[in-house]
């Protein structure tokens, strides 16, 4: 107990010191509470089910608007904890909390969003994948999914109710300069004055031209966010390459690594989360608190080598100053039905997506 104790209080010390590290300049005596809040979580691959449930418990205690993860869900596992704890954190309200995923490697199928996560997405309803999810070392062995017949999942977000890579018969499609192609999952999000960019899970030329562009676009808001699973320092920074002065890019989020990283260049700050995975490392959430003149990015985690989850934190490990308001959740935009058909799904069923 002595012991738990002395860490929590150097942990303490720790984020006091942190917090007034980051918040140098930034005025923090007119608001105590946020705005609003928006969870972030990534790389949610574990077996471990007492640690993601204690960390996604942390967030659900400080009462999100929002839930984002920087990719790799792993919704598939059979015992469906995973799923089941994140659908937890996303009913923390009666209606549900809007839900907007940077897809990782591990969440595309051939060149395409695997058709469990556009149906969940989209539709509201989630099956489990009926295929061997997975095989290789340092995970678990030919989880084979089942059918889980009832609704898990409210529909995720407004922006791709409509949007043509997040359908559930969307398909790869086959282009000259090589290989199988998705229809891009990127796309671009405000809430609060904030700009979130969701990028597609690795770097790529065709991305470059798109991320620029709409960086580069003042859309009256006060900072951006970005969003992208992989995380590789060169690759980042190319994005942004040129344009210093002509961006409102403050804060690049990302995952993949399975570590913590944490990185400063220009008037961008890269921090990769080490996720919830299953790997000997520490595992850790974040909380990105919006205040009327400045944002803060609270990190919790439970350290590697613990022998049981004990969350430390939250430790403020970023600080933004801007002008920002009160989250406003835009409603869903009304569809036309769709028919589902194809290899993807033998059921044939008739989803009235208009209601």
């Amino acid at each position: 107990m002595r012991h738990r104790f002395g860490v929590l209080l150097v942990a303490g010390i720790v984020g006091i010191l942190s917090f007034d590290l980051y918040g140098a300049g930034i005025d923090k005596s007119i608001d105590i509470q946020p705005l609003w809040k928006a969870a972030v979580i990534t790389d949610t691959q574990t077996s471990e089910r007492d640690w993601i449930v204690a960390l996604l418990y942390r967030l659900k205690e400080a009462d999100p608007d929002m839930l984002i993860h920087v990719g790799d869900t792993y919704f598939e596992w059979s015992d469906q904890f995973i799923l089941r704890a994140v659908a937890d954190l996303i009913s923390c309200r009666p209606e549900g909390i809007e839900f907007h995923l940077a897809p990782g490697n591990h969440d595309m199928r051939g060149g395409t969003l695997k058709f469990n996560l556009r149906e969940a997405a989209t539709c509201g309803i989630f099956r489990f994948d009926p295929d061997v999810t997975f095989r290789g070392e340092n995970y678990l062995q030919s989880r084979v999914a089942v059918y889980v017949p009832e609704p898990e999942l409210p529909v995720w977000n407004p922006e791709i109710v409509n949007h043509p890579g997040w359908q559930v018969e969307a398909n790869a499609r086959f282009i000259n300069l090589g290989g199988n192609v998705a229809k891009p999952c990127r796309y671009v999000f405000k809430r609060g004055r904030i700009r979130f960019v969701v990028c597609d899970w690795e770097y790529s030329d065709d991305q470059y031209d798109w991320l620029r562009s709409v960086i580069t676009h003042d859309d009256g808001s006060s900072a951006t966010i970005v969003l992208h699973h992989a995380h590789h320092m060169d690759k980042l920074t190319r994005y942004f390459e040129g344009l210093e002065g002509r961006h409102n890019v403050k804060l690049v989020l990302s995952g993949h690594d399975h570590r913590y990283y944490h990185e400063k260049q220009g008037q961008i700050t890269y921090i990769t989360g080490a996720g919830i995975a299953r790997s000997g490392r520490d595992c850790d959430a974040m909380m990105l608190s919006v205040y009327r003149n400045y944002l803060r990015l609270d990190r919790y985690i439970i350290p590697k080598g613990a022998s049981e989850p004990v969350v430390l934190g939250p430790d403020p490990i970023w600080m933004c100053e801007g002008d920002f308001s009160e989250y406003r959740r835009p409603e869903s935009p009304r569809r036309r039905p769709a028919y589902v058909k194809g290899p993807e799904s033998e059921r044939g069923i008739f989803y009235d997506l208009a209601k």
